[in-house]
């Protein structure tokens, strides 16, 4: 899979560094993914950002591809609260941070709607490699006791897989250098180490892009 990482980034950076009429945009965006576990009744949504580069090469008429790399980060956030024979009460914190890099080569057709004004459809795969995926729980109790604990759980270790591919698509509208996108991923891979857990990660992208 590390290869194919590297496979897929370098054809980006080639196909970027023979097209000398690429047209490159910087995009930033709002994350929302969904995590599927089999053996949870409902999926975990967490809420994140991405910010990265991508190139427009155009191939015919309104067809081009898209090559890119982008950074990406989700996380999330849970409280428990509970107590004991009604003497001690606690809560329980838990923090979930995940940081990746991600390599894209999506397909788009436009068309003119406007004088400065492009509307597109885009699609194709992007190959993610996890760089860290840490969950931190704080637990705090009172009433007769009191104090509290604090402890990190690095998720690569013995629970996720940090590598995932996602097939996704979308839409977008360019006015004038700015550009705005829809779209969606959808995660390929099955990411839990534990061969009794199916675990299946997709998620909705809402970016802003400036075009050179």
């Amino acid at each position: 899979m590390k290869k194919l990482l590297a496979t897929l980034l370098a054809a980006s950076l080639a196909l970027i560094g023979t097209q000398a009429f690429a047209q490159m945009s910087v995009n930033a965006g709002y994350l929302n993914t969904s995590s599927r576990n089999s053996n949870a009744s409902n999926p975990s949504n967490y809420n994140g950002f991405y910010a990265g580069v991508t190139y427009n090469i155009p191939i015919v008429a309104g067809l081009c591809v898209a090559p890119g790399v982008y950074y990406s980060m989700i996380g999330g956030k849970e409280t428990s609260s509970g107590s004991l024979g009604g003497l001690i009460s606690g809560s329980n914190t838990t923090t979930f941070t995940e940081h990746a890099i991600n390599g894209a080569i999506n397909l788009n057709y436009g068309f003119q709607v406007a004088r400065d004004m492009r509307a597109f459809v885009f699609a194709g795969p992007t190959l993610q490699y996890g760089i860290s995926s840490k969950i931190k729980s704080k637990t705090d109790v009172g009433g007769i006791v009191s104090g509290s604990s604090n402890s990190t759980y690095d998720l690569y270790e013995n629970t996720l897989k940090p590598l995932n591919i996602f097939i996704g698509g979308g839409i977008g509208m360019e006015v004038a250098n700015f550009q705005v996108t829809v779209g969606y991923d959808y995660g390929l891979m099955n990411i839990s180490k534990n061969t009794n857990t199916t675990i299946n990660r997709s998620g909705l992208k809402l970016g802003v892009g400036f075009l050179f």
